[in-house]
C-alpha cells in the first residue's frame, strides 16, 4: 500500500513539472520576452528600417527572413539612385542571428527582441552612442 501511494505521488510530481515548463514559454511569450532558443520559423518574417549611413540620410532596409532558413536584404540609399539586394542563409543560436551572404559579403549579426532585429557590430555587441537606437528593424504585420 504505502508503495502504491508513493508511486502515485512521484507521478504527480512528475506531471506538475512537465506543466511548469509550457507555463513559462506561455510567460515569456506574452511578457514580451523571448525563449532562450529560438526556431528559424519563429524569427521568420519581414523586418524593415532606416539604419543610418555616412553620407546620406539613411539607407532604408527591407529582411526577409524564410522559414527554409535562406534571407533576401534590400537596401535602398535614401535620396540617390542606388540600391542593392543581397541573398544568403541564416541561423538562429539563443537570440542571436547570423546572415550568411551567399556571394563574397560580410557576415552580419542582429539580437533578437520583441518584434524586431536588432543589428550588432563585428563582436556581436549591440551599436552604442546617438544613433544606437536606429540600429533596429521592426517586424512587418502580415
Amino acid at each position: 500500500m504505502k508503495r502504491a501511494i508513493l508511486a502515485a505521488a512521484a507521478l504527480l510530481l512528475l506531471a506538475s513539472c512537465g506543466g511548469n515548463a509550457q507555463k513559462k514559454t506561455a510567460t515569456a511569450v506574452a511578457t514580451g520576452r523571448q525563449p532562450a532558443k529560438m526556431a528559424t520559423e519563429q524569427v521568420a518574417g519581414t523586418y524593415s528600417g532606416t539604419l543610418p549611413a555616412a553620407d546620406c540620410p539613411g539607407i532604408e532596409t527591407t529582411l526577409t527572413l524564410r522559414a527554409d532558413g535562406t534571407y533576401t536584404e534590400q537596401s535602398r540609399y535614401v535620396d540617390r539612385d542606388a540600391e542593392f539586394v543581397e541573398h544568403g542563409t541564416y541561423a538562429v543560436d539563443g537570440e542571436l542571428v547570423t546572415l550568411n551572404p551567399s556571394k563574397d559579403g560580410q557576415v552580419t549579426y542582429l539580437r533578437i527582441e520583441p518584434n524586431a532585429l536588432r543589428m550588432l557590430d563585428s563582436d556581436r555587441q549591440p551599436v552604442e552612442g546617438a544613433l544606437a537606437e536606429h540600429y533596429v528593424l521592426t517586424r512587418k504585420t502580415e
